[in-house]
Formats: structure tokens, sequence, C-alpha cells
């Protein structure tokens, strides 16, 4: 099983007009902006398909991950502006806002219809 990874992005471009920042590439077929208020919790779920990426456009996250395989190891990491988090399928996720946060959420695999629904297990709270 892959680990979940979490980069500090930094330009990969810059000039006098700005940067550029790779925030990824790879294959993606669902791209959300998601606002959460300060102490709102999202997913608390695994996916069973899909790799998600999130990117901290501005925020804090709190957040709670563990192998669906093993749900009472838990680990916890704070999701700061310009970090990207890779979450793999089978880890168990889970997003609590320290204040209010923005971020992009990409998944690799589509979101259309029922397809989300099918692939997302929901579990009990961790943390």
């Amino acid at each position: 099983m892959k680990k979940v990874i979490v980069k500090k992005i930094k330009p990969a471009f810059e000039d006098k007009r700005g940067s550029i920042s790779d925030l990824l590439n790879e294959k993606i077929n669902h791209v959300g902006l998601i606002v959460t208020k300060k102490g709102c919790v999202r997913a608390n779920h695994y996916h069973k398909l899909s790799t998600q990426y999130n990117y901290v456009l501005s925020g804090k996250f709190e957040v709670f991950f563990a192998k669906a395989s093993n749900p009472s190891n838990v680990k916890k990491i704070i999701l700061r502006p310009g970090e990207l988090i890779i979450i793999p399928p089978m880890t168990i996720h889970r997003f609590k806002a320290i204040e209010k946060t923005i971020l992009l959420d990409l998944i690799s695999e589509s979101r259309a219809g029922r397809k989300y629904e099918s692939d997302t297990v929901r579990v009990p709270i961790i943390n």
C-alpha cells in the first residue's frame, strides 16, 4: 500500500511577473473547490479506487488518516497553505478545519453520477 504524502509546493518558475507552481502531473477526473468553516469536519471515509489530491489555498486542516486495514493506527498532521496531500486508495481520511480553509480537491476517478458514492466507504469517526 502506498503512503500518504505531504509536499510543500514551491514555484517551478519565477520572474518579475510572478511565479508558476506545478501542483500535479497525474490523471485527474474531478477538480473541485472546497470551502470549510472553522471547526467543521469533512470526509471520514476511504476510497476503494480513487487517489485524492488536496492543495490548500488558505487556512489549515488537522488531517487524521489510517490504513483501512488497520483503522486503529491513526496518524495526524497539520496541512497548511501551499501544501499538497496525496491520499492513496484504501486510506481512511478525516479533515478538521482549524480555521476557515479553502482547498482544491483533485480526484483520480470521476465523481459524476453514482461513481463517487460507489467508490467511497464511510467509517466511524477516527481521531
